[in-house]
């Protein structure tokens, strides 16, 4: 095994671990799921509109899969900044990208624990129907989303460390991908500059090609979904890699972080 390999793989364990016994990440498995859910379920259990159970059931648990994603992953140099273990991660042979890789791996694998509360709600709490899922086609959406999720964590990730004001940045941005990402509504209702500016986002692609193989109506375009999400990915995945390049270059060149 090669010592990066095995580098993230140790990441990815301890990562585990720690979450597991932290009562912080069971509020975004299953609190914040549920609170999100049910106010989809209870709209939508209002609304004559055709098709919106997909979204009424998968919506909440899309909602804590990416907060699950941004939050347990993609702050997790937040985490070692505030414990004060950052220096000591950066000093190391290793880079810093291989153990990002492994805690946010940890964090998509615990996220879909989201899932769990958020079906149990609509199915049992408000009676939502058996979704028409096409089995083959909302697999491979959902895997192309969970791509999407870890490459947009792995862009975040560099900006705790290179700047003070990244948190407020990209706490305002976690909101913004519930939105145009189409986690709990079509993309298509919103003002069309926001429908533009959500192709740029990967995980809109994924999303609507998930909702889709779940029974939403119109026709679907599973290849080039699938393809748009996977070039934006690789495209935040590149500004990733840049990014922590420059964290190495400047904590070596100051001998300090800037938000240490």
């Amino acid at each position: 095994m090669s010592p990066l390999l095995r580098a993230g793989l140790r990441a990815f364990e301890v990562s585990l671990k720690n979450r597991v016994v932290s009562p912080w990440t069971y509020l975004n498995w299953i609190a914040f799921p549920l609170i999100l859910a049910s106010v989809g379920l209870f709209v939508f259990s209002h609304s004559s509109t055709p098709g919106h159970d997909a979204y009424a059931a998968l919506g909440g648990g899309l909602i804590g899969f990416w907060t699950s994603a941004y939050l347990d992953g993609g702050n997790s140099i937040g985490s070692e900044r505030w414990e004060g273990t950052l220096e000591a991660l950066l000093a190391v042979p290793t880079p810093i990208w291989v153990v990002m890789v492994g805690k946010i791996t940890a964090a998509l694998l615990l996220g879909v624990i989201s899932f769990i509360p958020a079906l149990a709600l609509a199915y049992l709490g408000f009676r939502i129907a058996p979704l028409q899922i096409d089995a083959g086609p909302f697999l491979v959406s959902f895997l192309v989303l969970t791509f999407s999720f870890f490459a947009i964590a792995m862009a975040f990730a560099p900006l705790f460390a290179l700047w003070r004001w990244a948190f407020s940045l990209t706490n305002g941005f976690e909101l913004g991908v519930y939105v145009l990402g189409g986690f709990m509504f079509p993309v298509d209702r919103l003002e069309l500059w926001l429908q533009r500016a959500a192709w740029f986002v990967p995980p809109s692609w994924a999303t609507r090609a998930l909702y889709h193989a779940a029974g939403q109506a119109g026709r679907a375009d599973y290849a080039g979904w699938w393809a748009r999400s996977i070039a934006l990915s690789l495209v935040c995945l590149l500004l990733s890699r840049l990014l922590f390049r420059l964290v190495e270059q400047n904590a070596r060149r100051t001998g300090q972080l800037a938000t240490a």
